[in-house]
């Protein structure tokens, strides 16, 4: 069985529960905390803070709804050897997942090797924060991290107007993409497709509704002005047996 884990300094356990906070604060639900449970020989480690981050609009040609960043921490100190980084994402091939984990990691580690307790990076000493919301500015860097993944097709957004979109294809098997994982993206494509259907329908739909009450409008204007015509003659025809 593996030996009971050194503990957490005082100190940085009080800064990791403040980090955790802050990102909660920021995040609110998005934000989940998982630990090692009681009995556990390493408990509470590993210490996991996950981020479900959002499609951001930088991103919105690719479907890809959200990614899932977990920050762990494995060791009682705020060093680069005790902290790891898993990436997943219900549209993200594995090897992409791999790679988007190794490049967080690579900066979070990065920052950690930089800082100390004693003069942390800004938010606290682990940087829980920090890099959290530098995956999200890097979304789409992320999602671009194995070109060979990525595959382009026409689409129509909202507005009906045709636009390159993306999608992640794994490439894992049969050098071009197994079977079962063309079929994954076919079925992506095919929602896209039908989510962006309905909303072409509902602007049709708008945009009929628009044209209707311009029609009215234009009627009512029609009728107002015969109506002044009528008046103007009237008032006339008034004065002139005056």
């Amino acid at each position: 069985s593996a030996p009971p884990a050194p503990p957490m300094h005082t100190e940085l356990k009080k800064a990791l529960q403040q980090e955790v906070l802050a990102a909660k604060s920021r995040w609110g639900g998005a934000i989940k905390l998982s630990k090692a449970p009681a009995g556990t020989p390493t408990a509470p480690l590993p210490i996991g803070v996950e981020r479900t981050i959002a499609r951001p609009a930088s991103a919105e040609a690719f479907d890809v709804d959200d990614l899932r960043v977990r920050l762990l921490i494995d060791g009682p100190s705020a060093s680069a050897e005790c902290v790891r980084v898993e990436v997943s994402g219900d549209a993200l091939p594995a090897q992409l997942q791999a790679a988007a984990a190794a490049r967080v990691a690579e900066l979070w580690g990065g920052i950690l090797t930089k800082y100390s307790l004693a003069a942390p990076a800004a938010g606290g000493p682990f940087a829980i924060e920090r890099v959290l919301a530098w995956c999200e500015t890097k979304y789409t860097e992320l999602l671009n991290l194995l070109p060979e993944l990525v595959e382009g097709y026409d689409g129509v957004n909202e507005v009906g107007v045709t636009i390159r979109r993306y999608c992640l294809v794994d490439r894992a098997e049969g050098g071009e993409g197994g079977g079962g994982s063309r079929s994954e993206a076919a079925e992506a494509l095919r929602r896209r497709e039908e989510e962006l259907s309905r909303s072409l329908a509902e602007a049709e739909g708008m945009r009929g509704e628009a044209e209707e009450l311009r029609k009215r409008a234009a009627d009512a204007d029609e009728r107002e002005a015969k109506l002044k015509s009528l008046l103007k003659r009237l008032h006339a025809a008034k004065g002139g047996l005056e």
